[in-house]
């Protein structure tokens, strides 16, 4: 098991330390830091976030009923492995959503405060981009930054059931914005790819602006397409060989790594 930081405790309320344990465990496997042939346990995970196991136990068990982990015996469990269309899904069912989400509020005309928000994540983005840190720092700051301004055209669309379904879309992995992860792409090439989403941030937010709802609507679900190339899924302007990134291809979908996946797909076409 990695070592990961410990979770906080003392005078923590137990409810709040419940949910620190569920959302850190679910973080782990969005983010890939737990794979799918690792073998879980209440007492490996206890000693890995400092706790005891009783909300080790229970934290499981939600995750097993969001089709996170899934078990394995009595008392074993593992991240729950998806198929690579399974995951090309969610990405862009997730497009979709956003793209849903950013017509409305160019529709009706984005907020003064949402714009000065989104402003204010387009400039920490020119800034990450403008720095002289470690590559993999700016990845890491990057894709908190990504996470609010995706998170801002989320709740400023006003629809009560848009949180509920992106939700399940981002219980697969690599799918959410925060979950920044490349396929066999040279490091100097992943910070070019990040650079490029973040000026489609800068247009998306023009027209935003402009209230040019098919504009924005279109930009939203091309972002998409970035992220399925960062992953291999998707052909791009990068060198790609069979994706060793992946462990959500089912050995048993016929397909076993990207590039049989696209022959598997222009033969069905």
């Amino acid at each position: 098991m990695v070592p990961f930081e410990r979770v906080p405790t003392g005078d923590e309320r137990q409810e709040s330390r419940q949910k620190h344990v569920i959302d850190t465990l679910r973080a782990w496997v969005v983010d890939g830091k737990i794979g799918p042939d690792e073998k879980l346990s209440e007492a490996s995970l206890a000693e890995a976030l400092g706790v005891s196991r009783t909300p080790i136990r229970t934290a499981l068990a939600i995750l097993v009923e969001e089709g996170v982990l899934e078990r394995t015996g009595p008392r074993g469990y593992r991240v729950r492995t998806y198929k690579v269309a399974e995951v090309k899904e969610a990405i862009e069912l997730r497009s979709i959503i956003e793209a849903y989400a950013a017509k409305r509020i160019a529709a009706a005309g984005p907020s003064p405060k949402l714009v000065a928000d989104l402003k204010a994540c387009l400039l920490e983005g020119d800034e990450i981009f403008s720095s002289n840190a470690d590559p993999q720092e700016r990845e890491a700051r990057y894709a908190r930054m990504n996470a609010r301004f995706h998170g801002l055209i989320l709740e400023a669309a006003g629809v009560s059931i848009v949180p509920q379904i992106i939700s399940l879309l981002d219980r697969v992995p690599f799918g959410a914005p925060g979950a920044i992860r490349f396929d066999d792409i040279a490091k100097s090439d992943r910070i070019q790819h990040l650079h490029q989403a973040h000026w489609q941030h800068h247009h998306m937010v023009l027209a935003l602006i402009a209230r040019d709802v098919s504009r924005v609507g279109r930009l939203f679900q091309e972002h998409g397409e970035g992220v399925k190339i960062s992953l291999g899924l998707s052909p791009g302007p990068f060198n790609l060989g069979p994706s060793r990134l992946l462990p959500i291809v089912d050995p048993g979908a016929g397909a076993t790594n990207i590039d049989e996946f696209l022959q598997d797909k222009d033969k069905q076409s």
